[in-house]
Protein backbone atom coordinates (compact mmCIF):
# COMPACT_ATOMS: atom_id res chain seq x y z
CA UNK A 1 0.00 0.00 0.00
CA UNK A 2 1.75 3.51 -1.26
CA UNK A 3 1.92 5.82 1.23
CA UNK A 4 0.61 9.42 1.25
CA UNK A 5 3.12 12.00 2.51
CA UNK A 6 0.96 14.54 5.13
CA UNK A 7 -0.94 17.29 3.49
CA UNK A 8 0.14 19.61 5.29
CA UNK A 9 3.68 21.13 7.55
CA UNK A 10 1.19 20.84 10.29
CA UNK A 11 0.58 16.73 9.36
CA UNK A 12 4.25 16.58 8.80
CA UNK A 13 5.33 17.48 12.64
CA UNK A 14 2.23 15.23 13.72
CA UNK A 15 3.59 12.44 11.96
CA UNK A 16 7.14 13.06 13.55
CA UNK A 17 5.82 13.40 16.85
CA UNK A 18 3.93 10.09 17.03
CA UNK A 19 7.21 8.42 15.09
CA UNK A 20 9.14 9.62 18.29
CA UNK A 21 6.60 8.53 20.86
CA UNK A 22 6.85 5.29 18.54
CA UNK A 23 10.39 4.90 19.35
CA UNK A 24 10.47 5.76 23.05
CA UNK A 25 7.72 2.73 23.53
CA UNK A 26 9.89 0.91 21.61
CA UNK A 27 13.14 1.73 23.24
CA UNK A 28 11.70 1.13 26.57
CA UNK A 29 11.38 -2.76 25.93
CA UNK A 30 8.08 -3.09 27.45
CA UNK A 31 6.35 -4.26 24.48
CA UNK A 32 4.82 -7.88 23.67
CA UNK A 33 6.50 -9.33 20.81
CA UNK A 34 2.93 -8.95 18.73
CA UNK A 35 2.67 -5.39 19.59
CA UNK A 36 6.36 -4.36 18.82
CA UNK A 37 5.73 -5.99 15.31
CA UNK A 38 2.47 -3.65 14.66
CA UNK A 39 4.91 -0.42 15.94
CA UNK A 40 7.59 -1.47 13.76
CA UNK A 41 5.22 -1.59 10.90
CA UNK A 42 3.49 1.58 11.69
CA UNK A 43 6.64 3.22 12.09
CA UNK A 44 7.91 2.50 8.83
CA UNK A 45 4.68 3.59 7.30
CA UNK A 46 5.30 6.90 9.39
CA UNK A 47 9.02 7.06 8.10
CA UNK A 48 7.47 6.88 4.46
CA UNK A 49 4.78 9.39 4.54
CA UNK A 50 7.96 11.80 5.83
CA UNK A 51 10.18 10.94 3.24
CA UNK A 52 8.12 11.47 0.46
CA UNK A 53 6.48 14.64 2.38
CA UNK A 54 10.19 15.77 2.32
CA UNK A 55 10.91 14.60 -1.61
CA UNK A 56 8.14 16.70 -2.14
CA UNK A 57 9.25 19.93 -0.48
CA UNK A 58 12.33 19.56 -2.09
CA UNK A 59 10.87 19.02 -5.83
CA UNK A 60 9.10 22.32 -5.03
CA UNK A 61 11.97 24.14 -3.55
CA UNK A 62 14.00 22.96 -6.92
CA UNK A 63 11.74 24.75 -8.58
CA UNK A 64 11.53 27.44 -7.31
CA UNK A 65 15.29 28.09 -7.00
CA UNK A 66 15.53 27.10 -11.19
CA UNK A 67 13.19 29.88 -11.69
CA UNK A 68 10.81 27.73 -12.63
CA UNK A 69 7.07 28.69 -12.22
CA UNK A 70 5.07 26.97 -9.51
CA UNK A 71 2.66 24.12 -10.74
CA UNK A 72 -0.64 25.94 -11.25
CA UNK A 73 -3.73 23.66 -10.00
CA UNK A 74 -5.96 22.21 -12.87
CA UNK A 75 -9.31 23.44 -11.35
CA UNK A 76 -10.78 26.36 -12.82
CA UNK A 77 -12.67 28.66 -10.76
CA UNK A 78 -15.65 29.93 -12.85
CA UNK A 79 -16.23 33.14 -10.87
CA UNK A 80 -11.80 34.23 -11.89
CA UNK A 81 -12.04 36.90 -14.42
CA UNK A 82 -8.93 37.30 -14.74
CA UNK A 83 -8.77 34.04 -16.93
CA UNK A 84 -8.89 34.74 -20.90
CA UNK A 85 -11.03 31.73 -22.69
CA UNK A 86 -9.27 28.87 -24.70
CA UNK A 87 -12.06 29.03 -26.94
CA UNK A 88 -12.36 32.08 -29.50
CA UNK A 89 -15.47 33.71 -29.41
CA UNK A 90 -17.19 34.08 -32.85
CA UNK A 91 -18.46 37.10 -32.12
CA UNK A 92 -15.46 38.96 -31.69
CA UNK A 93 -14.67 40.66 -35.48
CA UNK A 94 -11.22 42.05 -35.65
CA UNK A 95 -10.79 45.42 -36.87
Amino acid sequence: MPTKPPETPAGFEASMEALEALVARMEAGDLPLEQSLREYQHGVELIRACQNALDEAQRKIETLANGDPPVASTEMDPNDTTKVPDIPDSDDVPF
